[in-house]
């Protein structure tokens, strides 16, 4: 074991026989067809290849020598100054303070069990051998970087870089982060009242404790004030079974939404505690970058004051604006192609994070369950997008978001925050969203919980899903689509802008056995016509619970495509009317069936008077054998309630009945565990 201290920063001299022995570790191995070179902290080159991914990790080696032995260093303990290097297995037994740390291939830093620790690091911490935190239940072990200068930060690269301080993970280095289990998130089993010291759940809190922190998420109507932005951040005071007391009242009411369907939601309580914690500080944000072949563990952790910003190229109202730093982020898996695959990430917060809470990018088969992303700019759940829009986004494959949140997404400035998202739903194969949810996500046109991105086409299972209380959108999709998508039980309420807002030109999806209720813009924008087989909206509860004048409507079409349908839905709520064919008379008209639905009071269509004769718009109730077609009214004739002449028409399917959707959310994150081994 070497200590340096030689300023928190530099590296040491090195002798010719040193630099011969580094030089001689250094290789090149390829990784997924493509070389990939992995630098260290000090330069010297590691292998980018390790061992295969396991299903079950190695047995943590939890012996060694224990770092307050002043004997194991040479007769003094590193201090605030020392650039530590560890290449011996080594216990951390006691709090301590480092100018930086790298852990050496062969070498290992276990945190005590048994104890609660802090390591603070004045400069990176780089693990190429093993670091781990895995506390018992009753303590706690923190990692903390207490000088960080986000100034400093350049960015970018696969490379170690000095002033970009933050924790790296590189070569064939195993991180892990294994904390008491917490279910993640619950929802309230009633309405919450301002005012209110007890919340019951409607499952059980298990690992709750006094201590820990709550967000509770907003739930009112889009009329109200702060819809978007009405959280409380409280603390635990007591745990009985299902009713968590707390040290302080509710300031906020979060009422119990029968969105309908059997759809019941209460607010989340998300749990923002965890016994493992890497942070920086409210003066200096850290980050999490693995490039490392060896799969980590990341269980039950949080990861605070992460994601730099720097100084941007812009300003709003005379003000400089701040803009990410690219490639420090919450945490960062970086172009791990196939060596990613079996890591798992189990109920870790990124929260108070400047920028991306978590990036897979370009790497594969990572599950995600049961996380939270909690007051963070940027997109929270997103890998790199494209660099213009002609080209394609560079994938990821096989990404499992289960039981994730993404809360109070931000952007600076929000007026230019357009298509903000909490999950961006990128380019790949084989990924799954499943039984999340995003809410109070803010930005600008286009911002919604989830979108599919332009130029970023990837075909994901999409199954219950929630989106609520976000400033614009519970869907935007924007894409130009070469393969069929399909959107399964999805439930969108109390939204600022649309439940779902589908475009862009021409693409292909199916939205089924979903529901969409009291959302500001209504339930469904149409932008996009179809590429092949035509968008399907198919047995959806549409109701705008007197928020918007119209369930569903249409907008410009920008090219001319095959026939949307919206067939076996119930439509209720509106103003003024269900469905709204509103197309621009700059874009192409409208080419619409709407077969087989069901509706509340008022008329079932209106025709915009400014847009233009539509290329075809069907339309036969439920109940009914007949179809018509709806036209442009003759000058000087009666237009009837729906503004539309009509004629008889044949419709392309039989009729049908309705088929409202039945709808099972689950009221609490996955079961969640330690890692074994």
């Amino acid at each position: 074991m070497e200590q340096w201290e030689n300023g928190r920063h530099r590296r040491p001299l090195l002798g010719r026989r040193r630099m011969l022995t580094w030089l001689a570790v250094g290789t090149v191995t390829a990784v997924g067809g493509g070389a990939a070179l992995r630098q260290s902290l000090a330069g010297a080159a590691v292998t980018a290849a390790g061992p295969p991914p396991t299903a079950a990790p190695a047995a943590l080696d939890e012996s060694g020598r224990k770092w307050s032995d002043a004997k194991g260093w040479g007769g003094r303990a590193p201090g605030p100054g020392s650039a530590v290097r560890i290449t011996d297995k080594v216990v951390l037994d006691a709090d301590a303070r480092v100018g930086s740390l790298l852990i050496d291939a062969g070498g290992s830093l276990v945190f005590a069990k048994d104890r609660s620790l802090t390591l603070e690091s004045g400069g990176n911490v780089e693990v190429r051998g093993v670091l781990a935190l895995t506390p018992d239940p009753a303590h706690t072990h923190i990692l903390r970087f207490p000088d960080i200068d986000e100034h400093r930060f350049q960015g970018g690269g696969m490379t170690v870089v000095d002033t970009d301080t933050g924790l790296w993970v590189t070569g064939s280095g195993y991180l892990r982060l294994d904390g008491a289990p917490r279910t993640a998130w619950v929802r309230a089993a009633a309405e919450l009242k301002a005012g209110d010291t007890t919340v019951r759940l409607a499952a059980d809190p298990e690992g709750w404790q006094a201590g820990d922190e709550l967000a509770v998420t907003p739930t009112a109507p889009p009329d109200a004030a702060d819809f978007s932005t009405s959280y409380d951040l409280v603390t635990v005071q007591r745990v009985d079974g299902r009713t968590v007391t707390l040290t302080a009242p509710l300031q906020h009411a979060h009422p119990r939404v029968s969105a309908g369907g059997g759809a019941v939601f209460g607010a989340e309580v998300l749990n923002l505690t965890r016994n493992v914690r890497v942070e920086g500080t409210e003066q200096g944000r850290a980050h999490v970058h693995l490039t490392s072949s060896r799969p980590a563990d990341l269980r039950h952790a949080a990861l605070r004051r992460v994601g730099p910003r720097a100084a941007g190229k812009e300003s709003w109202n005379g003000q400089p604006v701040t803009e990410p730093v690219l490639g420090r982020y919450g945490l960062h898996f970086h172009m791990l192609l196939d060596t990613s695959r079996g890591t798992v990430v189990e109920g870790v917060v990124v929260r108070d994070a400047g920028s991306h809470a978590f990036v897979p990018h370009n790497s594969h088969g990572i599950t995600f369950r049961g996380c939270i992303s909690h007051q963070t700019w940027e997109d929270a759940y997103w890998w790199d997008g494209p660099t213009d829009t002609r080209t394609p986004q560079i994938p990821s494959d096989d990404i499992a978001y289960l039981g994730c949140v993404a809360s109070r997404t931000v952007y600076e400035p929000n007026p230019r925050g357009y298509r903000l998202t909490g999950f961006s739903l990128g380019a790949g194969t084989g990924s799954t969203a499943r039984d999340c949810v995003a809410v109070g996500v803010q930005g600008a046109t286009g911002a919604s919980g989830y979108e599919w991105p332009e130029n970023s086409e990837g075909v994901w299972t999409f199954e219950n899903c929630l989106a609520h209380n976000n400033l614009e959108d519970g869907i935007f999709v924007w894409q130009n689509s070469e393969h069929p998508h399909t959107v399964t039980g999805f439930a969108a309420y109390h939204n600022g802008g649309w439940g779902i807002e589908h475009g862009a030109y021409l693409n292909d999806f199916g939205y089924r056995a979903s529901v969409l209720y009291g959302n500001a813009a209504g339930g469904i924008a149409v932008h996009a016509l179809g590429r092949d087989k035509g968008t399907v909206f198919d047995g959806l509860l549409i109701d705008a619970a007197g928020q918007s004048d119209y369930a569903v409507a249409t907008l410009k079409h920008q090219l001319d495509g095959e026939q949307v349908t919206l067939s076996r839905s119930r439509l209720t709520g509106h103003r003024k009317a269900g469905v709204a064919f509103r197309a621009t008379a700059d874009g192409k008209p409208d080419d619409i069936a709407v077969l087989d639905c069901e509706f509340g009071d008022g008329p079932e269509l209106w025709l915009d008077p400014d847009a233009p004769a539509p290329k075809q718009i069907l339309f036969r109730k439920a109940g009914q054998s007949a179809a018509v077609a709806l036209g442009k009214p003759a000058p000087g004739l009666a237009a009837g309630p729906w503004n539309a002449a009509t004629s008889p028409a044949t419709a392309p399917t039989p009729p049908r009945q309705v088929a409202l959707p039945a709808l099972k959310f689950t009221d609490s994150a996955p079961r969640t565990g330690r890692v074994t081994g």
